[in-house]
């Protein structure tokens, strides 16, 4: 119930071949800007609702000969081949924009095409719209509660006025768009967890969370994805900060599956490579830690020329 790799060949920001294979748990991709990172997640993500069968309208099995390395199907579009392994049962994506607090009237202006927004966003605000679960599962009530917790209260939708809120525990209603940022990501994330979006055999692809996130919060948003992971979500986060991917390497417990994917731009060929390790220090090249130390020797020279 798993991606398990990916082939592009001269599509978007990919000139020539690339590949990468991705593990069962928690997958960070991270790399400079144009390496591809979100390119990724959006293919991906484009096999939502039909990667439960082959020779659909869009997708056909690949006639690749490799397929029992990956013990299912491979699906076959203009811009390459995706493995998977089991069956998918449901793929959610948050991006980087917010987009909750525009929820009201937004959704049928996307349907109509009156707006420049992708489908995409239209998948967000159905996904938020969807109502909690009757019951609520261990592993629903746990990450519930820590969300809660955090920003203070519970995210709701309210369909009489088209909005969502922030419903503190003193009973305060918050108008998403008068919201923290960070809040309002770690919100979005609460609903998809009371909704049951993010049931075993899902796929959650999350574009750049520390975004406005204090933090200090960061290790408690590692801490839930990685909980999610242990219950069977497949994740996919694309990053820039060192501080997230580090706490990923920390947090981790032994049978965690965690995997650190560094996109670069090869200086001889121009086209975009990739280098997968399950350690965060070890991948080569690391941008976020290459500049993690150059600000580190730049502090020790202005030290040492006494204008500290």
């Amino acid at each position: 119930m798993a991606i398990k790799r990916i082939e592009v060949k001269d599509f978007l920001v990919f000139k020539g071949e690339f590949a990468a294979d991705f593990c069962h748990g928690v997958n960070v991709l991270i790399g400079g800007n144009g390496t591809g990172k979100t390119t990724i997640m959006r293919c991906l993500y484009e096999l939502k609702g039909l990667s439960t069968h082959t020779g659909g309208v869009f997708f056909e099995p690949s006639p690749i000969n490799n397929l029992s390395n990956y013990k299912d199907v491979a699906f076959q579009r203009n811009w390459g081949n995706v493995f998977t392994e089991g069956q998918i049962n449901n793929y959610v994506y948050v991006p980087e924009k917010d987009i909750l607090e525009h929820a009201k009237g937004l959704l049928s202006f996307i349907k109509q095409k009156q707006t420049g927004f992708s489908a995409l966003y239209e998948d967000v605000l159905i996904a938020a719209q969807d109502v909690p679960t009757q019951e609520q599962s261990k592993i629903q009530k746990s990450i519930g509660q820590k969300i809660a917790a955090i920003i203070g209260g519970i995210v709701q939708w309210e369909q009489g006025d088209g909005m969502f809120y922030t419903i503190r525990t003193d009973g305060t209603r918050i108008p998403f768009a008068y919201e923290a940022s960070g809040f309002k990501r770690l919100g979005y994330l609460g609903l998809l967890v009371a909704s049951g979006q993010l049931q075993p055999g899902s796929v959650l692809f999350w574009d750049e969370p520390e975004n406005s996130l204090n933090p200090e919060l960061i290790p408690d948003l590692v801490n839930i994805l990685l909980e999610l992971s242990r219950n069977g979500v497949q994740i996919f986060i694309a990053t820039h900060s060192e501080l997230l991917a580090s706490y990923f390497a920390v947090s981790r417990k032994k049978e965690d599956n965690l995997t650190f994917i560094s996109l670069y731009i090869d200086n001889d060929s121009g086209e975009i490579k990739s280098d997968t390790d399950d350690r965060f220090d070890l991948l080569e090249p690391n941008n976020l830690k290459v500049e993690q130390i150059k600000l580190y020797e730049k502090q020790i020279v202005k030290g040492l020329n006494g204008d500290a």
